[in-house]
């Protein structure tokens, strides 16, 4: 099992660090999925492919706010959609 000792509980994304955690199954930072959406993978689906954040088992587990990173990938895709 993994266990990380930076994890955030969070509410609002664009507070979080580049390096912060976004994905804690597969451990894929906050940067390395705005460089995704930013080369063009603007679906979860892109994202998953591109990344493999999102695709794990283990959210209810590794997450510290208990749920699946697709919320949080959805607002950045918003966010950076938002940003163009």
């Amino acid at each position: 099992m993994k266990f990380f000792t930076n994890a955030k509980v969070y509410d609002d994304i664009t507070t979080l660090d580049d390096s912060d955690l976004i994905c804690y199954c597969c451990s894929v930072d906050k940067l390395t999925i705005v460089n995704a959406i930013k080369d063009g993978a603007t679906t979860l689906k892109a994202i998953k492919e591109s990344t493999k954040a999102c695709t794990g088992n283990e959210c209810k587990e590794l997450n510290p706010n208990k749920r699946c990173c697709s919320k949080e990938i959805n607002q950045l895709i918003k966010l950076e959609a938002d940003n163009v």
